[in-house]
């Protein structure tokens, strides 16, 4: 979290009761290995017709958009009083934090984005800091923030950076690691990368939340070429794919299982990698600056952030 002062307890519980709360509400069906549609083949009488109906397309049961500003013209439009009103609502949005885009689902804008702009674009490239956080919009017209509607934190991620390290010295390139953490559950989820002779690969689990449901892998597949693309696929099912116009600042998100497209734990996921995409490019040459240094002694001058260190606490150990 860098700058960023340290969450009280109660924000701990909050989160705590997030996750009890989310627990209790069940979704329609449990988690399980998705199955290839089966596709029904035409009989030969059909096929014999002259005018016989197109292929479908993909099905896309779920769209969503992040879009990050790309110019400090919003946040002169938005002014201090907007970050306040989210400062005054939530102890998860800091007092270092900007307001630098928005994110829509099916068309429908949901979600504002916030990070520190200064830790992360001002710093030197080996004392950059990125802890990003999304929350739902909060009402326009409402003065008393703690009443108006929205402003609620729904999830986030850090780049860490002593695990990047930790996890290039595993594959032998440098490989950054995000902290995924969102208010429904109360664990962390690490997204890493790992190596493909062509193109890049980003793999993190998706927990069971339900009595029923299985521990899964989400794979992120890069697609050789320009922008940030990503195919998504758990198991040999591809399940969703990621668009990203880096020029932009934009990524389209679409999700191809009607199950998944439900699942509010799997679309905030893909919402966060989405934002992720944003950062890996400068996250990747920051880590390959250090690895560099670090190869062949295995001891770094990288000095850890208290808060960064205690993404290694033992949570036995731990005080409830």
């Amino acid at each position: 979290m860098s700058e960023e002062e340290e969450l009280p307890p109660e924000a701990i519980e909050e989160i705590e009761k997030a996750a009890e709360k989310a627990s209790k509400k069940t979704r329609e069906t449990t988690r399980k290995q998705p199955t290839k549609k089966k596709v029904k083949k035409p009989s030969k009488k059909a096929a014999a017709t002259p005018e016989a109906a197109p292929k479908p397309s993909k099905a896309v049961y779920k769209k969503i958009k992040v879009n990050f500003w790309r110019t400090r013209l919003h946040d002169e439009e938005l002014g201090v009083h907007q970050q306040l009103k989210y400062q005054a609502k939530t102890r998860w949005f800091s007092k270092h934090f900007d307001i630098e885009g928005v994110i829509e689902e099916d068309d429908a804008k949901k979600y504002i984005i916030g990070f520190s702009k200064e830790s992360w674009e001002e710093k030197p490239l080996e004392e950059k800091r990125l802890t990003l956080r999304v929350f739902t919009i909060m009402e326009e017209k409402v003065s008393d923030s703690k009443t108006a509607k929205g402003g609620n934190f729904k999830g986030g991620f850090e780049l860490s950076v002593s695990h990047s390290l930790i996890q290039s010295y595993e594959i032998k390139h440098p490989a950054p690691v995000f902290i995924m953490q969102v208010p429904r559950t109360i664990y962390l989820v690490r997204v890493v990368r790992g190596w493909r002779l062509l193109g890049t690969y980003w793999a993190w689990p998706l927990l069971p939340e339900q009595k029923d449901d299985k521990l899964q892998v989400v794979r992120a597949k890069g697609i050789v070429g320009p922008g940030r693309n990503y195919w998504i696929y758990i198991g040999d099912q591809k399940i969703a794919r990621v668009d990203g116009q880096v020029v932009q600042k934009n990524f389209e998100i679409e999700i191809f299982d009607p199950i998944y497209a439900k699942d509010k734990m799997f679309i905030m996921q893909l919402i966060l990698f989405g934002c992720m995409c944003n950062f890996m490019r400068i996250a990747e040459k920051m880590i390959k600056q250090l690895y560099k240094k670090m190869k062949k002694t295995a001891t770094t001058d990288y000095k850890i952030p208290r808060n960064e260190l205690t993404l290694f606490r033992n949570p036995r150990m731990m005080r409830r």
